[in-house]
């Protein structure tokens, strides 16, 4: 027998060998629960599939993450025609119920509103001696733009004891 058809046969080994494996062991019941998780998706309508999503299975209590507590609302109403076609696709096991939780949205904290930039106008004399570096140019819209752009430039400083502030 050659490496390669013995290599072979150890694959369709295993292959067959894995069911048995997750009887034996007792998973067989898990692993049937926990195929929703894959499956979602084709298993509930659009509306459920967007707005819950299964969070864990407990002792044969599947949990259902919501987004808020208005669908959770409506998916009490819908609770056992939802455990009636999920129990349907199981092959081994049964749901005996689904409870709900809101999902748990991390809340950013608002940036920090501080003074991390501050005004001072710069001093006269370089305002003047900025005018006059660009007097040559022509186009007055341009040494406007310029002016103004220069001018905000030296005016918004970082304040020293903001920590964000780069170096």
């Amino acid at each position: 027998m050659s490496f390669k058809s013995s290599r072979h046969k150890k694959v369709r080994r295993l292959s067959a060998s894995l069911p048995e494996m997750l009887k034996d062991r007792g998973w067989e019941r898990k692993y049937d629960q926990h195929r929703v998780f894959v499956d979602w998706e084709k298993l509930v309508d659009e509306t459920t599939a967007e707005h819950a999503r299964p969070l864990k299975v407990v002792k044969d209590v599947l949990w259902l993450e919501v987004e808020n507590s208005s669908w959770m609302q409506q998916f009490q109403y819908q609770k056992l025609v939802l455990l009636e076609n999920l129990n349907a696709y199981l092959r081994v096991s049964r749901f005996s119920d689904i409870r709900f939780v809101v999902e748990e949205k991390t809340k950013e904290q608002p940036e920090k509103v501080s003074s991390a930039i501050k005004f001072v106008p710069p001093p006269t004399e370089l305002i003047e001696a900025f005018e006059k570096q660009i007097s040559c140019i022509e186009d007055e819209k341009t040494r406007d733009a310029l002016m103004r752009l220069w001018y905000l430039s030296q005016a918004c400083r970082r304040n020293e004891n903001d920590q964000h502030s780069s170096p």
